[in-house]
């Protein structure tokens, strides 16, 4: 008798039992314990007992099994302390006692609850694909005959012993509960009964049925127990729900969604999760702990429910708009400049003596010295924009009405200082980014010489008064090395994109705004070889690679040159390599087809939080440039095209992190089938890179080719 334990990478787990001496392991029906996933192979692993001890054997798997971070080449004798690797799972065995399968027995305290399995968890959690023990499986033994056969008839339940221990309520050794079972009054029906071959645990019976078969007599009030422990009988098996069991396909099981509210919400896996069966409702989804929630859900709720810090000087503000309202009087705003700069040093000499006097006249309870120079600012310039566009340690500035001005500093959001005096000057300052013309647009962005870009909404569209939105250009782009080294990623994860790149996989970058996806891509780019030709289409240019083979082409839609525009410039301009950055619309199409026509190599980044959406996202936009080609085959070109997925996610410390790298593989039926081969796992209130065991073909390929490879990075 021996008990596997199993841990999903996501940091699900599942316990079965088994009473037999050899069970085998793999994706496909038919093997004991089913792994739902890409990177197991249809039968994986056999493990086996031999003189009382435990041995394992790979069955020629397409990834490999692994006991400790070693691979199994062959027959390997294991321990209960040993870790078997097989895909994205973990096993662990352990010897149990034939008395500590039966619910109350001495001998122990009972086992941890543990997860239902079956239809019930294949469609819990999110749709997470649950590690499934076949039929027959679940205490070892063969599966059940059918009606009239010949073969080995079911076992018939024991009598019950008088040294049995009275009847106690249940333990939470096992989950026996028959909810969404099919059952009724917590009695398992006998038809079921039958298929499976076995018969319920004593404790699941209802007082109300007196016996279920002819040989069993009504179970006597035992006395006290005896202190010595009852004979071993037949493990009790697990309750098998009546819903066939789910079908699991070979795609990628994590569906991993980022939270975009304070709460994550569990989204079913688009991978193939089990899907509820008709005229059955879904069974609610069980409480998770962290590590069994997506990890970008997990790192994006953290980062929403931060507070946001202030700063903000009321008392200065409150004296500025006493003066602010003098000086308006005296200074009608339809009197002041909008030109910006103000080029006029005589005007600026007038407006600057006019905000003195105002001072004098208001006489602030504030420094009057500070208060000057900050009206100054808004009647010659733009305003607090001034003050903060000169502070490096600012990356953003977002004026979301004239007293409320936040601040993004080191990643994090805080309310800042000081703020505009009135609605009237804020008005000024965004018709001075506006221009002097009449007209004045709704919406428009303005791009000053250094590459700061602001964003400008007026009303009507914006109720509370203009919304101003400043973004500073990147100065620094570290590398690889040095992301590593900031906690962005592993150094595996690092020394494998760097592979990557230098063996020609066409990269798609993913993650949430602002989540370090043009910085990855700039290191990545970095990497390319010199000799490559790389062509660079941006919205804004801001790739700092410094190579003589590289291009940076920039959109200007006034001048007619939007993002789909430029990548098919790019086609024409003999490229080996295309990098197009913010990827949002029709030219995803063209990018892909440029992929699949020979530049190999390329990259993108686009928004999406798991690789499955960011797949997903970018056959959508696919979509927005043609609709004369078929779903399937448009997936197809993206898995050919598309050769990893890099999902990005903002850290609470302002930085970011690589959330999941996976590989696309192909496409099943309607969905892309994708094999993780590195994650980052919440573990509490933290967490860790973890490779899952695979190893990309390609990199097989490198070591094939003579290139001197670590295959270390991919284990544990």
């Amino acid at each position: 008798m021996f008990s596997v334990t199993i841990n999903e990478k996501g940091g699900q787990q599942s316990q079965y039992d088994f009473s037999k001496p050899e069970i085998t392991i793999g994706r496909m029906k038919g093997n004991d314990i089913v792994l739902p996933k890409g990177n197991v192979s249809k039968q994986h692993t056999r493990i086996f007992q031999r003189d009382g001890d435990f041995f394992i054997v790979d069955l020629k798997s397409t990834n490999g099994t692994y006991v400790n971070g070693r691979k199994v080449t062959s027959e390997q004798r294991i321990d209960e302390s040993d870790k078997i690797y097989i895909g994205d799972f973990v096993l662990q065995l352990e010897r149990q006692q034939a008395s500590q399968s039966q619910p109350g027995a001495a001998g122990g305290p009972p086992s941890p609850p543990q997860p239902q399995r079956g239809s019930d968890a294949g469609q819990s959690g999110g749709g997470r694909n649950f590690p499934t023990v076949m039929e027959g499986a679940r205490d070892g033994g063969p599966p059940p005959a059918s009606p009239g056969s010949t073969g080995p008839q079911p076992q018939q339940p024991q009598q019950p012993q008088q040294s049995q221990p009275p009847r106690q309520p249940q333990q939470p050794q096992r989950s026996t509960s028959t909810a969404g079972r099919g059952s009724v009054g917590g009695a398992e029906p006998e038809d079921l009964r039958k298929t499976r071959g076995d018969a319920a645990p004593v404790e699941e019976l209802s007082p109300e049925i007196e016996s279920i078969d002819e040989e069993i007599e009504p179970l006597p009030e035992p006395s006290v127990p005896k202190p010595s422990s009852p004979e071993p009988t037949a493990s009790s098996p697990e309750p098998v729900p009546s819903s066939p069991e789910p079908t699991h396909q070979s795609v990628s099981g994590d569906a991993q969604v980022a939270g975009r509210s304070n709460v994550p919400t569990p989204t079913p896996d688009q991978g193939g999760g089990a899907s509820p069966q008709a005229g059955q409702s879904p069974s609610p989804a069980p409480a998770q702990p962290a590590g069994g929630q997506s990890p970008a859900a997990v790192s994006a709720g953290v980062a929403d429910q931060a507070p946001l810090e202030s700063s903000f000087d009321d008392a200065f503000h409150q004296a500025c708009r006493q003066v602010a309202e003098v000086f308006l009087q005296d200074n009608p705003l339809e009197r002041l400049p909008v030109d910006y700069p103000l080029n006029n040093p005589a005007k600026t000499r007038q407006l600057e003596k006019a905000v003195k006097r105002a001072v004098d006249k208001a006489n602030p309870n504030a420094d009057t010295a500070r208060v000057t120079r900050a009206i100054t600012d808004e009647a010659t310039g733009l305003g607090v924009l001034e003050t903060y566009l000169d502070d490096e340690s600012v990356r953003a500035i977002y004026v979301n009405a004239y007293d409320r001005v936040v601040l993004r500093t080191n990643g994090s959001l805080q309310v800042a200082e000081q703020a505009f005096s009135s609605p009237e000057l804020l008005d000024l300052t965004a018709r001075r980014l506006l221009g002097s013309h009449e007209d004045l647009p709704v919406s428009e962005e303005i791009r000053f010489d250094d590459g700061t870009r602001v964003h400008v909404v007026m009303p009507p569209v914006a109720v509370d008064g203009p919304s101003l939105t400043v973004q500073k250009p990147n100065d620094s782009f570290p590398d690889l090395v040095q992301l590593a080294e900031q906690g962005s990623m592993s150094p595996g994860m690092a020394e494998f994109l760097e592979r990557a790149v230098e063996a020609g996989r066409s990269i798609a970058i993913a993650g949430p705004i602002s989540s370090g996806k043009s910085t990855l891509l700039a290191a990545l780019a970095d990497v390319v070889p010199g000799s490559s030709r790389v062509i660079a289409v941006e919205q804004h240019s801001n790739l700092p690679v410094n190579k003589p083979n590289f291009i940076r082409l920039e959109a200007n839609p006034s001048s007619g040159y939007d993002m789909r525009s430029l990548v098919r410039d790019a086609t024409a301009m003999h490229p080996q390599r295309i990098l197009l950055d913010e990827c949002r619309g029709p030219e995803a199409y063209e990018w892909v087809t440029a992929a699949t026509g020979g530049t190999a190599g390329s990259m993108l980044t686009l928004h999406g939080t798991s690789a499955v959406d960011a797949l997903g996202r970018l056959e959508s936009m696919c979509l927005m440039a043609t609709d004369d080609i078929s779903p399937r085959g448009l997936r197809e070109q993206i898995a050919h095209c598309v050769d990893l997925v890099v999902v990005l996610n903002a850290t609470p410390e302002g930085g970011f992190r690589i959330q999941q790298i996976a590989e696309v593989q192909g496409v099943d039926i309607d969905a892309f089938r994708l094999n993780d081969i590195f994650y980052y796992r919440v573990e509490g209130s933290s967490g860790d890179y973890h490779p899952t065991g695979y190893i990309p073909l390609f990199f097989e390929d490198l070591r094939h080719a003579g290139l001197d490879v670590d295959l270390d990075i991919f284990r544990e």
